[in-house]
């Protein structure tokens, strides 16, 4: 499926949008070890190209996954929420929180390239070199943030859906009734392009019934659910938010 998406893009687009889309690619065709992916992102981070690559032209999630978490914060909770941005990258989430407000900002992502990048922007308090959702928990208390978002980070051989698991542990629950957040914290935005749900190993038939299953279990409920378009290189993207029970 992922082949048959480049070759399309090949067919449809211009050189550079071509270039682009291929070293997207590149990291997400799967059969890499989470540890070459880290090392590739280190590598696509320290030439530059990776933000030129994802600039906000061909793909969006960033700013829309910051502009979804935003709405469940008034301006004066932004100020001192603490927020965790997971798969964080060069920082371009993490920015636009900022500009929304938000001021208390932890970035997390197994490459360290990418921090070194997010680092130059000066909005973030810790930088947090590791991986989710895998063999061991991350270096973070229970119930530290107020906040998670991700964006990008749901994709082949990168963030399992067992992840969720680890993001309810560091997030504190909030307070929830049957219409809406009674007060603003506990909240889980996760962006994501929306094919990935139908084709990505690790999601198909699986994260969505996974996220449910925690639902009924009442680790969380569902704040929504919606569809973005042009999310990634004119593909559709989804946004979930949650609350932790």
């Amino acid at each position: 499926m992922a082949l048959e998406s480049l070759k399309k893009i090949e067919e449809a687009l211009d050189h550079d949008e071509v270039s682009a889309y291929k070293a997207n690619f590149e990291v997400f065709k799967g059969g890499l070890s989470r540890h070459d992916i880290a090392k590739y992102y280190d590598k696509w981070a320290e030439t530059g190209e990776y933000d030129m690559h994802l600039n906000p032209n061909r793909y969006t999630g960033p700013e829309s996954a910051a502009r979804a978490l935003a709405k469940q914060f008034s301006a004066e909770e932004r100020s001192t929420a603490r927020i965790l941005d997971v798969a964080a990258g060069t920082g371009r989430l993490g920015a636009e929180l900022y500009n929304l407000g938000f001021r208390h900002l932890d970035a997390l992502d197994p490459s360290e390239g990418m921090l070194n990048k997010a680092r130059e922007r000066h909005i973030y308090t810790n930088f947090i070199n590791d991986f989710i959702g895998l063999d061991n928990p991350v270096p973070v208390e229970d119930d530290t943030y107020d906040g998670l978002a991700v964006s990008g980070g749901f994709r082949e051989g990168h963030i399992p859906a067992t992840a969720l698991h680890e993001m309810i542990r560091v997030v504190r629950p909030g307070m929830f009734d049957s219409y809406c957040i009674t007060n603003t914290s506990g909240v889980i935005c996760i962006a994501m392009r929306e094919e990935y749900l139908d084709y990505v190993s690790e999601y198909k038939g699986t994260l969505e019934p996974f996220m449910h299953n925690l639902k009924r279990n009442g680790k969380l409920k569902f704040l929504s659910k919606d569809t973005i378009t042009d999310y990634a290189f004119g593909k559709s993207g989804v946004i979930f938010q949650f609350v932790i029970s």
